[in-house]
């Protein structure tokens, strides 16, 4: 859960500044749009991390930790998303909320499997998500 609202803050701001950049923020309404928008971020981004990366953590727990799997797991992810990222901000020609969209994910996926996979050590040397 810790890693869902990191992820979801992180792809909030994100969207906003890409969608801002152009604009001022002199309306007090498009403040409480912002503040608002988190919970929809919240959702879109939890559904993106627990359908795409944690199957992929849960269903090969060989004898793999958690950063040998980041290492065998995350170049071919990385490169997936990013085609499937690319190829709809095409797809849209380049529409700024579409794009901003697409590239908020990318990241945010990207940076989740760092965050999940780069887990504190405990005193015994193994991993948390080893002994969970």
């Amino acid at each position: 859960m810790p890693i869902l609202l990191k992820a979801s803050f992180m792809a909030t701001v994100l969207f906003w500044t890409i969608i801002l950049s152009e604009v001022s923020m002199n309306d007090s309404f498009m403040v409480a749009i912002i503040i608002f928008s988190y919970i929809p971020i919240f959702i879109v981004c939890s559904l993106f991390i627990l359908f795409t990366i944690v199957p992929i953590l849960f269903f090969d727990t060989k004898d793999l930790n958690s950063s040998e799997m980041f290492h065998k797991y995350f170049p071919y992810y990385s490169i997936i998303i990013f085609g499937i990222s690319f190829f709809f901000i095409i797809l849209s020609n380049f529409d700024k909320v579409i794009s901003a969209f697409y590239i908020t994910a990318f990241f945010t996926l990207m940076q989740s499997w760092i965050w999940i996979c780069k887990t504190p050590t405990s005193e015994k040397g193994k991993t948390n998500w080893e002994n969970s």
